[in-house]
């Protein structure tokens, strides 16, 4: 039996830097097509705004450098162009794009991205016909799927969706966090070194360079910050960075954040569709499903100790509060900002162990 390592997992798992970049077209013609079927103003004009944001947000953390070869030339003076055009412009580059998704295991990553892909945390949903209609193009041109792939994901994923609401888990909440929380788009598939840590180091209570910078150091040089692009599909997690925000606000005792902890929910949720779609074909299926379980206790254990730590951080704050006489509103904001990130990390652990205990249904198959 091969020895496999998580680290190897999800080096396989990687998608080039092009396929990166496919991800973010297609969720870019996603939105615009999304926009076109809405019928109301509002929510017509709220939906742009935000394809504005998911798209510059995106071109910057796939696309580091506009004079890489391998960047199409529709791209060149990207950034002088207008929300609507740089919208317009990933859209075109949709079709051809996704014609180059050759490799089966890169094309079903592709495919879970956009599945689980959901840019909105203030309760916006897509228009179900279009997103619907977006899904078959796109399944139908990513030529590395087969017929039928599309209807077995989305099964698998309403099969998980139905055991998170079980848990009371709102996977909306959930979907739109790595968007918002990373500064990327959710599958810009990339998280990109930088927007790694930038995502960590904020939650170190940092901002800008300075979050990037210690973010980056928490990653201690290991794979992901080697390898920069194409960490997709939930494969965050078996390289440990997900835990890594946590553990490191926890060393540092500084401040946890909600969107961490509901950006590791929405990695672990991939990461089960990767593993029922991708995972399951491979010849040394069982070996790698251990390593992924590993890895999923890993983060749960993360978690406890997260958990652990926002308890007792709390029960101090009360203590204070008790002790003093006037009240204070300073306290009081504290307490209830902690509450608040203590639900995040418990809804987050539960999503890990429905992950985790799903795994071994498919070794058993």
């Amino acid at each position: 039996m091969t020895d496999v390592t998580a680290d190897q997992v999800a080096e396989e798992l990687r998608l080039s830097p092009l396929q990166t970049l496919t991800v973010c077209t297609l969720q870019a013609r996603m939105l615009l097509e999304d926009i076109d079927a809405a019928n109301k103003p509002k929510v017509r004009a709220s939906k742009r705004r935000a394809s504005y944001r998911f798209v510059s947000d995106a071109f910057a953390a796939a696309v580091p450098d506009d004079q890489l070869d391998w960047v199409p030339q529709e791209l060149a003076g990207f950034g002088t162009r207008s929300g609507r055009e740089q919208v317009e412009i990933f859209a075109g580059l949709a079709t051809g794009l996704a014609g180059q998704v050759e490799k089966r295991s890169a094309a079903l990553v592709v495919l879970v991205e956009l599945l689980t892909f959901s840019p909105w945390d203030d309760g916006t949903h897509w228009e179900k016909k279009a997103r619907e209609s977006s899904l078959n193009k796109a399944a139908s041109e990513l030529v590395g799927l087969r017929e039928g792939d599309l209807k077995a994901a989305t099964q698998e994923l309403e099969s998980l969706m139905k055991a998170l609401r079980r848990k009371s888990i709102k996977w909306g909440r959930v979907a739109a966090a790595t968007v918002v929380g990373a500064g990327v788009g959710v599958a810009t598939a990339g998280w990109a070194a930088p927007a790694i840590g930038a995502a960590i180091g904020g939650t170190m209570g940092l901002t800008g360079a300075a979050a990037t910078s210690a973010g980056l150091a928490a990653l201690g040089g290991g794979s992901l910050a080697a390898g920069g692009f194409g960490v997709a599909g939930g494969t965050l997690l078996l390289t440990g960075a997900g835990g890594v925000a946590f553990a490191g606000a926890a060393a540092a005792g500084t401040r946890f954040s909600p969107i961490a902890s509901r950006t590791v929910a929405a990695e672990a949720v991939k990461l089960d569709l990767v593993a029922r779609m991708v995972l399951a074909e491979s010849p040394d299926r069982d070996e790698k499903m251990r390593r992924v379980v590993e890895s999923l206790q890993e983060r749960i254990n993360d978690m406890s100790d997260t958990t652990s730590l926002l308890v007792d951080k709390i029960n101090t704050l009360k203590k204070e509060k008790s002790a003093t006489e006037n009240e204070n509103e300073n306290l009081k904001s504290q307490i209830k900002s902690l509450k608040v990130e203590l639900d995040e990390v418990r809804s987050a652990t539960a999503t890990l162990e429905v992950v985790r205990d799903r795994i071994p249904e498919m070794t058993s198959r």
